[in-house]
């Protein structure tokens, strides 16, 4: 067995524990939440005591709100249809998403806000295809950094995502080689050639389309269409 299966292995043993270390580290989050509205009860008049706990009272929150992020969006699930905000989205994947998407000097520009129509399909299948796109493209930065670009259009009553970056674009005459599975130009074991593909299927799950092409200049552009997916 070489040291790549054994590394893939390991992601997707740890992967499979999230859950677990999710429900340790709330379960402590609460009493340090609970002790520190004990202390701003007992504080009194004492102002800079009551800011300090409420200073940890927020950072508490906002740890439990990336945790429980990370944990809905990667939990198994029956795909399913609703209603929900793009924006809202993008919001919650990039807590727990932004640094791992910002390494290697690649910094994250995105939309905000976001317009405020809604869209129908399932929507941590489409969290997952869009973050397939990010990190597809923040690794072909990694060499030299640069800006990763996220836009999203409400256009023709559907929505249209872009994800735009600065690498070294498509090799020539692989445009479609990308989305066969298994394909890769990395090493590492994490690139397992199943980002595009998934991402191109799950899109086509919600009624869309996925499309990568080099952008003028250097770099990949990736855009889903979807439509909005109303309920008739």
């Amino acid at each position: 067995m070489d040291r790549g299966a054994v590394e893939g292995y390991r992601l997707s043993l740890y992967g499979r524990m999230i859950m677990g270390v999710a429900h340790e580290v709330d379960n402590h989050l609460s009493v340090i939440l609970g002790f520190s509205e004990l202390i701003q009860i007992a504080a009194g008049n004492e102002q800079k005591v009551r800011d300090s706990a409420g200073k940890v009272l927020a950072a508490c929150g906002k740890t439990g709100e990336i945790i429980g992020n990370y944990s809905r969006y990667a939990r198994p699930h029956r795909p399913a249809r609703e209603a929900f905000a793009p924006g809202v989205m993008f919001r919650e994947i990039l807590s727990f998403a932004r640094y791992d998407l910002e390494r290697n000097n690649v910094t994250l520009s995105h939309p905000t806000p976001v317009h405020a129509g809604v869209l129908h399909c399932d929507r941590f299948d489409l969290a997952l295809a869009l973050l397939a796109l990010l990190f597809n493209g923040s690794e072909a930065m990694a060499a030299g950094g640069g800006v990763l670009g996220l836009s999203v259009e409400h256009v023709d009553g559907g929505w249209e995502f872009t994800v735009s970056d600065r690498g070294a674009g498509i090799p020539a005459g692989q445009e479609e080689k990308v989305f066969e599975e298994g394909f890769t130009t990395r090493g590492e074991p994490y690139h397992a050639g199943m980002g595009l593909p998934v991402a191109r299927h799950l899109v086509g799950e919600a009624g869309g389309t996925l499309t990568v092409r080099n952008r003028s200049g250097g770099g990949c552009l990736a855009t889903i269409k979807v439509p909005a997916g109303l309920p008739g």
